[in-house]
């Protein structure tokens, strides 16, 4: 019986693991019913040729019956009709083997995998044996069988029972006759088999399919165990981003010292900008609220910068400028009347012009 507690669907890792364990779905009664269909129509179709090299072989075994056979000849005719036979079986072989391949392949697709034959002491354990006999696996293969025996038997029986007033009379007919409608009987009820054969292998591959993906299914605890070793824990991962924003915050505070300017909310923003010679626009060295932007007003007072309140151009640099980025030209005039009036509050004068481009 499935296990309830696994409701969840096989991740693609899952399918991959199983894979490669050479699980896969796949049913045999679909090779069997279509290179047992596929062989019988060799065989219809080259049944002139077989017939013709298996009449050869005879007349040529025969002719030579009273042959001296020797050492120095043995070998000699032993592959001659090692090579016959080859030759008679060679259509129906090289058709049974292609039709088993490509068979395979549309279940299956290409897979090579040696990790089945490794050797399981679950193999050699009679108590997993003597469980396996009466798993629901097994049940369910002897309900095939049973149900494969009833059809068989009731084609055949329908067919000779619809043949039977022709069987009579053809028993009298001359030559070779009777075989012949014997053998076209026969092929007419191996036919009707093999199609029934088929219709319960579609059946049986749809059961395949539906067994293997409920025995990939898995527990919520295997999919968020499984969602941890290829994602990575979510509290490490959230340990990381805040070690990151920990470090890119204390590179932020060590560069305020260069800054010239700190523009403020006047509380909950603050904004500090750096322009010197040869830039193309200020540059945010570091910006934040409400805690943060204590922290810099906290260290712009000690290095002497500047602290200029300015709320709207504040707020904008805030939201649109990322730290360690140039501000955008849509902002150039506003810093620039800033950087202005600090340069006249404090009287310097430092070689350069506010307005920049």
């Amino acid at each position: 019986m499935a296990d309830p507690a696994r409701s969840e669907k096989a991740t693609p890792r899952r399918r991959l693991e199983a894979r490669e364990r050479g699980q896969v779905a796949r049913s045999v009664e679909v090779n069997s019913a279509l290179v047992l269909l596929a062989a019988l129509t060799a065989f219809r179709f080259a049944g002139p040729y077989i017939l013709d090299s298996i009449n050869q072989t005879a007349v040529f075994a025969f002719q030579n019956m009273n042959a001296t056979f020797g050492m120095e000849n043995v070998s000699t005719m032993t592959v001659f009709y090692m090579w016959q036979v080859f030759k008679i079986i060679a259509p129906v072989l090289g058709t049974v083997l292609l039709v088993g391949l490509l068979v395979n392949y549309l279940q299956v697709g290409v897979l090579f995998t040696v990790k089945p034959l490794a050797p399981k002491f679950n193999n050699i354990n009679p108590i997993s044996g003597f469980q396996k006999i009466f798993s629901r696996r097994s049940a369910i293969e002897f309900l095939k069988s049973l149900v494969k025996l009833f059809f068989i038997g009731w084609i055949a029986y329908i067919g000779v029972r619809d043949a039977l007033p022709q069987l009579v009379p053809t028993m009298d007919m001359p030559g070779v006759g009777p075989l012949i409608f014997v053998g076209q009987l026969t092929l007419k009820i191996i036919y009707w088999i093999i199609f029934t054969l088929a219709a319960l292998a579609f059946l049986d591959y749809l059961y395949q399919r539906w067994e293997y993906e409920e025995s990939l299914k898995m527990t919520k605890q295997e999919v968020r165990d499984e969602h941890k070793q290829t994602e990575g824990d979510p509290m490490v991962k959230a340990r990381i981003r805040q070690i990151q924003r920990e470090l890119a915050r204390r590179r932020m505070f060590e560069a305020i010292p260069r800054a010239d300017v700190v523009i403020t909310n006047p509380v909950h923003v603050a904004v500090a900008l750096e322009y010197k010679q040869g830039m193309k626009a200020p540059v945010v060295l570091a910006k934040g609220e409400r805690v943060i932007a204590e922290r810099i007003k906290e260290t712009a007072k000690r290095h002497n910068i500047p602290i200029v309140e300015n709320p709207p151009l504040a707020r904008a640099l805030l939201k649109q400028c990322p730290v360690g980025m140039p501000i955008p030209p849509d902002l150039f005039e506003a810093v620039a009347e800033v950087l202005a009036f600090v340069y006249r509050m404090n009287k310097k004068v430092k070689g350069i012009s506010p307005a920049f481009p």
